[in-house]
């Protein structure tokens, strides 16, 4: 009978053999998800069309179906929106065209595009266009701003330019590149948003898709951020072989700068996992390219997250921090506060000077802790994001001072305090 939309039609087939693969009869599996016996049985025999729900939980409960990565990023997509079936028509606009972030000519181009169309460049450079204004977007706004735009422009537009015919191989290779870059920002975005096992699932994603476009490093790229979600989230345990695996497969393929930001992953790795040894020697070859000033090109897709080097100072501070050298911590987190424009990357300035004033609370620097509190303290709360609010919390508890006491249970508002001296730039 079909089925969900861009799923292969032999996936029940492929269902089956995932469960089977997993020793489960289908009774077994029925007790495990919510789905009944004779449903599941339906679904495998092709009687019944396979939803995105079903595909997920035999990948819950069986271990991954084997799809392309087209296939599995749609579906993904897709899932991530029927959750919020109340936006499925209006979010597309709403996160972007109030904002007037996106190129008129851009999407006229990508709604011409089905899976007999013939795609060239300048319809990757439309999706890059497309992709680059919703970062624009989550870098004042938030993970929870845009995300489940980000996720049906995904599973529609970008999907259907997949599967079309390429102009040639550079095409074919640059349009898997683009899909992975917006891939890694709906993960981002579900990890600023608090949703960590989406985040996984869009990072994996984007993983097989770099892969499949076969662009030289931007699968160590994305194997970076793997590492780094896991230690952010407090589960390190493969962290550290993520990294060392990122910076094995960017050898060679970056200049200082990039090459610096996967070895100091490495490290911050190492660190979070008590190896201070293995830490320590990694960041000493890292330390000559831990400076305010980029010195070499970077790749598109590291560029857009890191247009200067205000990421590998903030995780060299983290390290730092890992370490117990709070004076080295607090000095890289000040720099990396000092380097972000808070006008185009307000949240990752807004979390930085957040950082800065715990750490300088903590060696008992209180009044200093407070003076960039103050500045930060407006941004943080009208940015839509599950970490910005953790730092509200955080900054609440030590100085109550700061908020007014007007705000509901739960919600940590404050007061629009006027900033104590310039922002930086």
């Amino acid at each position: 009978m079909g089925t969900d939309g861009g799923l292969p039609p032999d996936i029940g087939e492929r269902l089956r053999a995932a469960r089977q693969a997993a020793g489960l009869s289908l009774a077994e599996l029925a007790a495990r998800i919510p789905f009944s016996r004779s449903y599941l049985g339906h679904v495998e025999t092709g009687t019944r069309v396979a939803s995105a729900d079903v595909v997920a939980a035999y990948s819950r409960a069986c271990g991954e179906v084997t799809c392309d990565p087209v296939t599995l990023v749609s579906m993904l997509g897709r899932a991530d929106v029927d959750r919020r079936s109340f936006l499925r028509t209006s979010a597309y606009s709403a996160a972007l065209s109030a904002t007037a972030l996106v190129s008129q000519s851009d999407m006229a181009r990508l709604v011409r595009v089905d899976d007999s169309a013939h795609v060239g460049m300048p319809e990757v450079r439309a999706v890059q266009g497309i992709t680059d204004a919703f970062l624009r977007l989550d870098e004042v706004k938030g993970g929870g701003i845009g995300r489940t735009a980000v996720a049906e422009f995904l599973s529609t537009d970008v999907a259907s330019l997949l599967r079309s015919r390429f102009a040639d191989s550079t095409v074919r290779s640059a349009a898997f590149s683009s899909a992975a870059e917006l891939a890694y920002l709906a993960g981002f975005k579900a990890h600023d948003a608090g949703e960590d096992g989406i985040a996984q699932r869009y990072f994996l994603s984007a993983l097989r898709l770099a892969q499949e476009g076969q662009v030289p490093g931007q699968d160590a790229w994305v194997l970076r951020i793997l590492a780094m979600q896991g230690t952010d989230i407090g589960q390190p345990r493969f962290s550290a072989a993520l990294a060392e695996a990122a910076l094995a497969r960017g050898r060679g393929r970056f200049g200082p700068d990039a090459t610096a930001l996967l070895t100091i992953a490495v490290a911050r790795c190492h660190a979070e996992n008590g190896d201070h040894k293995k830490a320590l020697a990694t960041l000493r070859t890292a330390e000559p390219h831990i400076t305010p000033e980029l010195t070499s090109e970077q790749p598109r897709w590291v560029s857009m997250w890191c247009p200067n080097k205000g990421t590998v100072v903030d995780q060299t501070a983290k390290t730092f921090l890992s370490l117990g050298d709070l004076a080295n911590a607090e000095r890289h987190y000040e720099l990396g506060t000092s380097i972000w424009n808070p006008e185009t990357h307000a949240r990752v300035w807004a979390l930085s000077a957040a950082e800065t004033g715990l750490l300088r609370w903590k060696i008992g620097r209180h009044t200093e802790a407070a003076d960039i509190w103050r500045t930060a303290l407006p941004a943080l709360r009208a940015i839509n994001s599950a970490r910005t609010t953790t730092a509200l919390r955080k900054i609440r508890r030590k100085a109550p001072e700061l908020f007014t006491d007007t705000a509901p249970a739960g919600t940590p508002s404050c007061e629009v305090l006027r900033p104590s001296g310039n922002a930086p730039t």
